[in-house]
């Protein structure tokens, strides 16, 4: 009960050109008013589902866990941080995705984003993605692919001096 009583205020409000959304506790919030000029900010949050329908600049989400988004697509990208059980659905296009400190990620994305999305990860374990191969649009074709996004990696210097990385065989 302590604990609760110390919780910081729910906050969810658009300042300048950032919606803030923070310490949501089970809850679905509906960013329907969210431009392609604006960013969104999660943090603090547990059992949050956010639905951002239309094209957004970026989304931050920082320690938060049990964190669903449904998206339409990101101008810039995806920052997650000292996350714990994320999934982020994209309905269109997210063309970054910078993974530190986080577990349990799981991304869903469309077979053409899947040609050009970059994940960059960091300290982050239990990462994958889920691709669509179904083109047609319609849902009962829906023909999904799940990758592990590699946590292991393998270096050694080539002729050069230079360090060659690559994913560990486990990949």
């Amino acid at each position: 009960m302590a604990e609760d009583s110390m919780r910081a205020e729910p906050t969810f409000e658009l300042l300048g050109d950032v919606w803030t959304i923070a310490n949501q506790r089970g809850t679905t919030l509906d960013l329907s008013r969210a431009t392609r000029t604006q960013s969104v900010q999660v943090c603090e949050c547990d059992g949050l589902k956010l639905i951002i329908p239309d094209k957004i600049v970026s989304l931050s989400i920082v320690s938060c866990s049990n964190v669903e988004v449904d998206m339409h697509s990101s101008i810039s990208g995806l920052e997650l941080t000292d996350c714990h059980g994320v999934k982020i659905r994209v309905k269109s296009s997210l063309p970054s995705a910078a993974i530190d400190k986080c577990q349990q990620v799981g991304f869903w994305i469309t077979s053409a984003n899947a040609e050009y999305i970059m994940f960059t990860s960091c300290k982050s374990g239990d990462m994958n993605v889920n691709v669509n191969r179904n083109t047609s649009g319609n849902v009962d074709e829906d023909d999904w692919v799940e990758r592990p996004i590699p946590e292991q990696f393998e270096s050694r210097f080539n002729a050069k001096l230079q360090l060659d990385t690559k994913p560990s065989m486990l990949y």
